[in-house]
């Protein structure tokens, strides 16, 4: 009750660069009628069919004004600044002054910094959703990625990182040591549980197989759907929902004609609202997250959502040891770990869907698992450490 009587009184800033869902827009949600007013700013990637930079301001939990910017589309380099010349003209000449600063990647957290600086905003909080080494292939992009994030290591209030992986991360190719920086917590992702649909086995498609995310090389789709001749050879009610949408989105369709699947795999394209996305989740009967085991994916370094919102859903996964979170969910027997080639991935899903009473129990499982990651939960107990 304490703290909910501090964040009353709380004017607050947030500000992303966004592609559709994720944990940044759920602290928004959390935010939005907890503080006394809320500006959240989001930055589109250049990569959405959408670019227009926005933002909504909430006060005393309604939302009052909504405003989106010109869509402008430019390279990679130049959207960033404009995204941080918008930034910085909306909030320098925002009536309030902003008692915390919340940004989702360095280049926002490095701006938060500047504007503490003119004594624009009280607090700094840098909420790392992502790390990893090698961000951006341009050069200077990169260098800009490692200072930046540097500064808002040294400098910010606190640091949120959503895996303990990116600390160590960090002391590995940054030299950064951990006594150099502020202090940091674990806030990993997290789902609104109670939001989620859980239907009984028999209220689903047992044998559709479910993938959620980015459609981009290093998810591994390529390799899920080059295995399904095997699985249908076995199991051939079995069929494979995709939702999402990117740019490796053509190479899948390419294979899947190719292999002459059509009729066995559906692509969504892109889903805009959360609840559409979590009912087609819990319609289906297990879930894949077969990342691929380069040294470039940042899923070493990151707590991906979708794993929770399939264990919310009650969907036993299929993955790849890639994420922290991989050899957890396997010894509490949510998931199968495979390797990432055809034969053993095939035969992790065959073990799964062929056996009834394994898929009731996997996905109890599940569901039991993820109710510890309810975001309110996540949230109070990040901002307890926050808020002083």
């Amino acid at each position: 009750m304490e703290l909910e009587k501090r964040l009353k009184d709380l004017d607050v800033v947030m500000v992303s660069h966004i592609f559709a869902t994720g944990a940044f827009l759920d602290l928004e949600e959390f935010l939005k009628t907890k503080v006394n007013a809320l500006l959240f700013i989001g930055h589109p990637f250049s990569f959405r069919k959408e670019v227009n930079s926005f933002y909504r301001f909430y006060s005393q939990e309604k939302l009052i004004k909504t405003h989106r910017a010109f869509p402008w589309r430019l390279p990679e380099i130049f959207m960033y600044i404009k995204d941080f010349l918008y930034t910085f003209k909306w909030v320098l000449f925002w009536p309030n002054k902003f008692d915390y600063y919340f940004a989702a990647d360095n280049y926002d957290g490095f701006l938060g910094l500047i504007f503490k600086k003119i004594g624009k905003v009280e607090n700094v909080v840098f909420y790392t959703i992502d790390y990893v080494p090698n961000r951006f292939k341009n050069p200077l992009l990169n260098r800009l990625y490692h200072y930046f994030d540097a500064q808002c290591l040294k400098h910010c209030k606190i640091v949120w990182n959503i895996s303990p992986n990116m600390v160590a991360a960090r002391e590995k190719y940054n030299k950064l040591r951990r006594e150099k920086c502020v202090s940091q917590i674990v806030v990993p992702q997290g789902i609104w549980y109670n939001r989620i649909p859980k239907p009984p086995l028999a209220k689903r498609n047992r044998y559709r197989i479910v993938f959620l995310g980015h459609l981009v090389e290093r998810q591994g789709l390529d390799l899920v759907i080059r295995a399904l001749p095997k699985i249908i050879k076995k199991i051939p009610k079995v069929s494979l929902l995709i939702i999402g949408t990117g740019s490796f989105e053509k190479n899948l369709k390419n294979i899947v004609r190719e292999r002459k699947l059509n009729k066995y795999v559906t692509f969504t394209g892109y889903i805009e609202k959360d609840t559409d996305i979590e009912r087609k989740i819990a319609e289906s009967g297990i879930a894949v997250a077969m990342y691929k085991p380069t040294s470039d994916n940042l899923t070493y370094f990151a707590d991906p959502g979708k794993i929770k919102n399939y264990l919310s859903a009650g969907l036993p996964i299929v993955l790849t040891d890639v994420p922290p979170i991989a050899r957890d969910v396997q010894e509490k027997k949510c998931a199968f770990i495979a390797k990432y080639e055809e034969e053993d991935f095939s035969e992790k899903v065959i073990c799964l869907l062929d056996d009834k009473k394994r898929l009731k129990e996997y996905s109890k499982n599940a569901i039991e698992y993820a109710s510890r990651f309810d975001w309110n939960i996540i949230y109070l107990e990040a901002l307890e450490k926050t808020i002083h």
